[in-house]
């Protein structure tokens, strides 16, 4: 177990310097000069040259890159170039508040998708099998944005039951979590009947089933846990997919998250911010496949 935990966590460490490689030259790659939007439009050429030797700019992107590294690992992710601000005091409680509305999004398409597949498997080709398809298909053509926009309307708007904007509780997370959430429902539940119903089918499930074991205990104890392996999968790659795609709910529900204040960072040519704001969800979804790999070992010891 210690060895597959170590190779595992020596993979993710790879990707995660991958990971900043990449970051850190396709920011610089951005048109633009960072240091000119800070000093303003009309800086003179030698304030501009001050600021840009102040954040490090006039220094070649080797030197740049090591200093990034160094002081990433001991906790410094660098100073904002629009706010003179440090980084890790801005991101951190938006960074927080995206990862909390991805993990509740997250939450709600397991807890609809997985009974969803489930019942779709062993009332196959009934109405339930026939629901899921049509949820599939109308999770998978709607946009996150229409939905958001569509439950924002009726909920908020029409019915009143929850608030429209903010995030100061619970209740504003709910609207920006289901609209996030719909899209994953559907590809849960058709890959858990899928694996289900191909598991049904072994060997070992008829022998079960032969000694006289209750359906329920067959399909909970024998079938479920190897038929929910490619739906770990299938999690992981949704709730990094939701850390990305959080920006559209958190623009139309005005949800204080990390995503817009990225696209702000993108379009000022904040370096550190964009750096610091895509390392820490590229490593919240290198964390999540971590994760994903371990839960493999519980749902099936076979797995090296």
């Amino acid at each position: 177990m210690w060895t597959f935990l170590l190779i595992r966590t020596a993979r993710a460490a790879v990707v995660l310097l991958g990971l900043s490689i990449v970051v850190f030259m396709s920011v610089r790659l951005i048109p633009g000069d960072p240091a000119l939007v800070f000093a303003g439009d009309y800086a003179t050429p030698a304030v501009v040259a001050q600021v840009r030797e102040r954040f490090g700019l006039d220094r070649p992107w080797v030197v740049q890159y090591a200093v990034f590294v160094r002081r990433a690992l001991a906790g410094d992710l660098g100073a904002s170039v629009r706010t003179g601000q440090p980084v890790l005091t801005e991101i951190a409680p938006r960074y927080a508040r995206t990862v909390v509305l991805a993990a509740a999004a997250t939450l709600i398409s397991v807890l609809v998708g997985l009974p969803l597949g489930v019942l779709a498997a062993v009332r196959r080709g009934g109405w339930v099998d026939r629901a899921s398809i049509a949820l599939a298909l109308l999770g998978v053509s709607a946009p996150t944005f229409v939905v958001a926009v569509l439950l924002q309307y009726v909920l908020a708007v029409r019915l009143g039951w929850l608030p429209v904007t903010g995030g100061g509780s619970l209740r504003h997370l709910v609207l920006p979590a289901v609209s996030l959430g719909v899209f994953p429902i559907a590809a849960i539940a058709r890959l858990v009947r899928a694996g289900l119903l191909e598991v049904l089918g072994e060997d070992y499930i008829r022998t079960a089933r032969a000694k006289g074991l209750p359906e329920a205990v067959v399909l909970v104890r024998h079938a479920l846990r190897p038929a929910l392996i490619p739906t770990a999968t299938v999690v992981a790659v949704q709730f990094g997919t939701m850390l990305g795609a959080a920006v559209f709910a958190e623009a139309v529900f005005a949800w204080p998250g990390l995503g817009r204040y990225l696209v702000q960072a993108v379009s000022a040519r904040d370096y550190p911010v964009v750096q610091a704001a895509v390392l820490a969800v590229g490593a919240t979804y290198i964390l999540a496949n971590l994760a994903v790999d371990l839960l493999y070992r519980w749902l099936d010891p076979r797995i090296v």
